[in-house]
This record gives C-alpha cells, sequence and structure tokens, in this order.
C-alpha cells in the first residue's frame, strides 16, 4: 500500500535543476483539480520539515501547482530518497530549458 501525506507547497523541495517551461506551461493550462489530491506527486520525507520532490513529472506538476497557487498537495511517499543533484551538482540553480 502506497502512503500518502498532504504537503504544504513552501515545505516541499526541488531535487532536479531543470524546469522544463513547456511542459509546466502546458499543465497550468491544462490543470485537473484530482492532481490536488491523488497522489500523483512524489515525495521523500525526510523526518524534517521538508519534503523531497522525486522524478520529472513531480517536478513539473509541482511547479504548475506553485503557479496556480495551490497551498497544499496530496503527495505519494516514496521509501528512498532521491539524489538531490539541484543542490549536489547545480549548486542550487535551475535552469529553464
Amino acid at each position: 500500500m502506497i502512503r500518502k501525506k498532504d504537503a504544504s507547497t513552501r515545505l516541499i523541495k526541488p531535487t532536479l535543476p531543470e524546469l522544463f517551461v513547456d511542459e509546466v506551461l502546458y499543465l497550468v493550462e491544462n490543470w485537473e483539480s484530482n492532481w490536488e489530491y491523488n497522489g500523483e506527486i512524489e515525495i521523500f520525507d525526510e523526518g524534517i520539515a521538508q519534503y523531497l520532490l522525486v522524478g520529472q513529472k513531480s517536478h513539473a506538476k509541482f511547479y504548475a501547482a506553485l503557479i496556480l497557487n495551490k497551498p497544499s498537495l496530496r503527495c505519494s511517499l516514496v521509501p528512498e530518497e532521491p539524489f538531490d543533484s539541484l543542490e549536489e551538482e547545480a549548486e542550487n540553480t535551475i535552469h529553464l530549458v
């Protein structure tokens, strides 16, 4: 069974340095409200007040949710911590693609 958790968008941290603008804008324009509740966005809970995003699809929906000013998202919890290439390799710099 997949565990789910309501997470504030303020506490979700991206882990990938690329932001695919066309994909995010497409999601903003075609937002489905069930994405806020169905747990499709995946996060890792490291036990502190921060959740690490997992996967490109989750990142795109997260950025779309930020643009749409969504205060929280119901996310699926994954058991393994993702590699935080945004912090470890890109020095916390997001590249618009």
